[in-house]
């Protein structure tokens, strides 16, 4: 993101309180109907996006929807994420800047599918808790928790990718190849577990019964293959845990003590981590959420899922083919259900 397009965003957020009180409503149809659903998981391709001019104030209703739900839910607690008291974070800041910017993305994508911008504020408070700094186990970086292979499809600079971040002028530089080694380290190991199979019958009271029989003996070279195979995962998974908490490290040692919204700190950081920034990350999320919602004919679950587990984890069969599925992982599950409810929270203030 440029100086002057961060700038404008601040201006942008800055004139939200400033917008009349026209409120943006549901069609009459929808309205006046008295058997329709307040349930609704399909956004239509002819969703109407909320618009954004002076005759509108539906950008700052958003803003002041999400910090009302804030405020209720963490006011003299911690946040998640930050680890810090909700007194202690400026976020009306933060949410105004994250706001005109989702504003701006919804507007430019809706050609691919609309989306709905109080769904992607929803997102990223999931996702971070507008905490541009949130670094994840899985090294996933900013708002909107893009690993490096998905933000460089984005354009997105990512810590490590320019040569001079492994230079002296960096802090614990000699860690910036960390990442690398990490998804290196992990095709190893799938590598391995598809190539080290162990024979189907290989289980625990299969090896019962051939004790039990006298048969051990014959079962003696699987058990060493299976011992073997044990100690090669745990070193893959030990070397897996010391290259991502490397370059965990390294991003944070850079981080620490930056701010955003500081002039030189954000030269910073435009030259060594975009995903810590508003535009491309808030534009990279609304844009693969459109593709997704296009590709699963609006259905905002599947593409919601397809977000956190990649969109090719909800291909469906047969009837469902056209909407996709919720993949069956617990991550997934939970990532969807938080998100409704999140959504929920914030559509119901604005």
């Amino acid at each position: 993101m440029k100086r002057r397009e961060f700038g404008k965003g601040l201006l942008g957020a800055a004139g939200l309180s400033a917008l009349p009180n026209a409120v943006t409503k549901p069609s009459s149809a929808q309205s006046q109907n008295p058997f329709s659903s307040p349930i609704n998981v399909i956004i239509p391709a002819k969703y109407a996006l909320p618009e954004v001019n002076e005759s509108s104030n539906y950008a700052f209703r958003l803003t002041r929807a999400t910090l009302d739900f804030l405020e209720a839910s963490y006011a003299g607690q911690t946040v998640p994420i930050w680890y810090r008291k909700f007194e202690e974070i400026d976020f009306e800041k933060r949410v105004s800047n994250i706001t005109y910017w989702i504003m701006q993305g919804a507007q430019r994508y809706q050609t691919i599918h609309p989306v709905d911008p109080a769904w992607i504020m929803a997102q990223i408070m999931h996702e971070s808790y507008f905490y541009e700094f949130a670094v994840s186990g899985s090294l996933a970086v900013g708002i909107c928790q893009f690993v490096s292979r998905t933000a460089h499809e984005f354009e997105m600079l990512c810590a490590g990718d320019k040569a001079e971040h492994k230079s002296a002028g960096y802090k614990m530089a000699e860690l910036a190849d960390e990442e690398s080694r990490y998804f290196s380290l992990i095709r190893q190991k799938r590598n391995f577990t598809r190539t080290n199979q162990m024979r189907d019958d290989f289980n625990f009271e299969n090896l019962v019964e051939a004790i039990a029989a006298g048969g051990a003996q014959s079962w003696q070279a699987d058990a060493e293959k299976y011992l073997a195979n044990k100690a090669r995962l745990e070193a893959f998974d030990e070397d897996i845990r010391q290259a991502r908490d490397g370059y965990m490290q390294f991003i944070r040692a850079n981080l620490e003590g930056r701010d955003i919204f500081n002039e030189a700190d954000l030269d910073f950081l435009l030259q060594f981590d975009e995903r810590v920034t508003y535009k491309k990350p808030i534009f990279g999320m609304i844009q693969m959420l459109a593709r997704s919602l296009r590709a699963r004919n609006g259905y905002i679950i599947a593409a919601a899922a397809g977000y956190n587990a990649g969109l090719s984890t909800t291909l469906a069969e047969g009837l469902f083919r056209p909407y996709g599925k919720i993949p069956n992982f617990e991550e997934t599950v939970t990532y969807l259900s938080r998100v409704f409810v999140l959504h929920h929270e914030i559509s119901k203030r604005i």
